[in-house]
């Protein structure tokens, strides 16, 4: 199978770029390097989502066509290389998948001005590979006669050794993810204020790109106003090694995405990542987290933007050392399922079903 593998980032800092670069490796992997042409994303001029987005997107097609001639499917890895692939799939009469992973399953966070393209090319698509259940839901309430499947975003799990059987005794909390409101940092902060008039012991690292914004000031403003100074480190992004040791010393993972707007979490792979160091992990419904996070087995799901909820989620692991120890042991053993091996047979699915409908 020859691949045409269109995405605008290979940014793996941002989870866009994260996902795409996955998918691609593991396209490679399976398929061999020379059976997959990924164009380099910065020759496209339709990047971003714009109202002269379609012209720009005509013109990109028309200028790869001779490069990907001869493919048997093109995939658009991310949501704005849809149109592009949307014009190739149309001018080299091949198959198309489209690779839906958030956000921008929701059609209203488009522009009017493009949104009649997005809405031809999930259409055209033989597949739409949405990121997860949750994903789904929400695409399907805005783009109806599109053919959809699940594949969830892929993961490779790094070899813990000497993983902890006993949580620290200081009800250490760690959480990674920019910071910015889809993420629920200010849900978290108050849920932490309210531990602590309770009397409760515990410190928590928050970990991510941190950005001078009104957002961030607002969230730092309340740790300060809750007196959690001492207990609360929003460390901005860490080098890898500084990460990792987060991991290592914390006892639970707690992060409570919830909508901002159209924004919401598609997946959440900070989720599988800490379930490698066998934490349990805590985040919200309506997001799709609730694919990852079997509620009472490796963690808690709570209501988004309910931080007494929250609060009692985290005392209540942190409270009890034989629940948090069978949360403990299940959580490496939840992440099977979104290993690249089995996600990659999930895409090479789509890619077969595409083009056996295209062929039909």
């Amino acid at each position: 199978m020859r691949i045409a593998f269109i995405t605008t980032t290979s940014d793996e800092t941002i989870g866009w770029g994260r996902y795409a670069a996955g998918f691609l490796r593991e396209a490679r992997r399976r398929h061999g390097a020379g059976n997959v042409i990924a164009p380099d994303p910065t020759r496209l001029r339709s990047r971003e989502i714009r109202w002269h987005q379609p012209g720009l997107a005509l013109l990109d097609a028309l200028s790869l066509r001779k490069e990907l001639k001869g493919v048997d499917v093109i995939h658009a890895a991310v949501e704005p290389a849809a149109p592009v692939a949307f014009f190739l799939s149309i001018l080299l009469g091949k198959p198309l998948v489209v690779s839906v992973c958030g956000t921008f399953a929701d059609i209203r966070s488009y522009s009017s001005a493009v949104r009649w393209l997005y809405r031809l090319a999930f259409r055209r698509a033989g597949r739409v590979a949405v990121l997860s259940k949750y994903t789904l839901k929400v695409f399907e309430q805005g783009t109806k006669g599109a053919k959809t499947t699940i594949v969830y975003g892929g993961f490779t799990p790094v070899e813990r050794g000497g993983r902890k059987d006993a949580m620290s005794g200081e009800g250490r909390i760690v959480s990674v993810g920019a910071v910015k409101a889809r993420k629920g940092f200010h849900t978290l902060v108050e849920a932490l204020g309210t531990l602590k008039a309770k009397g409760f012991s515990f410190r928590a690292d928050i970990i991510g790109p941190k950005e001078p914004n009104a957002y961030a000031a607002r969230v730092e403003g309340r740790v300060r106003e809750l007196g959690l100074d001492d207990r609360v480190r929003l460390a901005g992004r860490v080098p890898e090694d500084e990460l990792n040791a987060a991991y290592g010393a914390a006892d639970l993972f707690v992060l409570p995405s919830e909508h901002d707007g159209t924004a919401f979490e598609g997946l959440g792979l900070v989720y599988l990542e800490a379930m490698t160091y066998g934490l349990p992990v805590i985040g919200c419904l309506d997001s799709g987290a609730e694919d990852i996070i079997q509620d009472g087995v490796n963690g808690f799901l709570v209501p988004p933007g309910n931080p007494e909820k929250l609060a009692a989620a985290i005392e209540r692991v942190l409270s009890d050392e034989g629940l948090w120890k069978r949360m403990s042991d299940a959580a490496p053993k939840s992440i099977d399922r979104f290993r690249w091996e089995t996600v990659g047979a999930d895409m090479d699915a789509a890619y077969q079903d595409a083009i056996k409908d295209y062929a039909g």
